[in-house]
């Protein structure tokens, strides 16, 4: 994929947002708009030291390139997650189902609905299996349509904080400023919008010519030797359909050591014709 977004978690002890900005970025660039895709299987095998863990997901694209639908199973063939999406005629996905499977528990159902303005910006509404508001995000996008507030409340209607986006295009940086429902900031981060082409930060982390992620450490600490490599292999159209996830100790002198492999990700991608 030829635009990435820096994905970043929000693991605060302040307080945590159902919907973060980055998330959302993310999700808005994940697929090119130009791909045709009609659909993605993808086969994912985690290793750890309790043996290898299988999933397989398949995705299914509308001529938007908008999810219609995503289907994940276990190593047995079970369906684990279960995603269906709606859009209007201006192509604004409107309502999200989702079904998952809970151990001992069963399968579980809950639903999204999307409630947008005359200029853009919508209202996402979470609600839980017995159809009870659980959570609401307010998204406030300015004329290029990127986001720039993002508002989370509780399902009683009570602020939990929110989010603010700064966006310089010039230099690739976003800066995210995270509040509390006092006013207060709590947290900052800045990232790059984008990692293809020529547009790449000063930073540990490394990219191939197509933008994809090739190498990042894991810092946990100051101490934190860990680092990861990715290697891809791509289709004629340049999309990638091998990814292999890799563990090493880097050394002082820059060395990578004790290879180990961490994750294996394979994809069919069906094309439009």
């Amino acid at each position: 994929m030829r635009l990435t977004i820096l994905i970043t978690t929000f693991l605060l002890s302040q307080l945590t947002f159902s919907q973060s900005i980055a998330s959302y970025n993310s999700n808005a660039t994940k697929y090119e708009k130009n791909a045709n895709f009609t659909q993605i299987i993808e086969k994912t095998s985690f290793y750890n030291s309790d043996g290898i863990k299988t999933e397989i997901e398949h995705k299914d694209f509308n001529k938007s390139m908008q999810l219609t639908s995503l289907k994940r199973f276990d190593d047995k063939n079970k369906l684990i997650w279960l995603n269906i999406y709606k859009y209007d005629s201006l192509q604004r996905r409107v309502r999200l189902d989702n079904k998952r499977w809970i151990n001992v528990i069963g399968y579980q159902t809950k639903h999204t609905e999307y409630k947008y303005d005359s200029i853009g910006n919508f209202v996402q509404i979470d609600y839980n299996s017995q159809k009870q508001i659980s959570n609401i995000a307010q998204y406030f996008l300015d004329k290029e349509k990127n986001l720039i507030r993002l508002e989370n409340y509780n399902g009683n209607g009570s602020l939990i904080g929110y989010e603010t986006a700064n966006y310089d295009l010039e230099n690739n940086v976003v800066v995210v400023n995270q509040y509390n429902n006092k006013n207060e900031l709590v947290n900052s981060n800045n990232r790059a919008i984008s990692h293809s082409g020529e547009k790449k930060q000063k930073t540990s982390n490394k990219y191939n010519e197509q933008g994809d992620l090739i190498f990042y450490k894991r810092n946990w600490n100051d101490n934190d030797n860990v680092c990861y490599t990715i290697e891809y292999k791509y289709d004629k159209k340049g999309n990638w359909i091998s990814k292999k996830r890799y563990s090493h100790i880097q050394t002082e002198s820059g060395k990578l050591k004790k290879k180990k492999t961490k994750m294996v990700k394979t994809r069919k991608i069906k094309y439009g014709e």
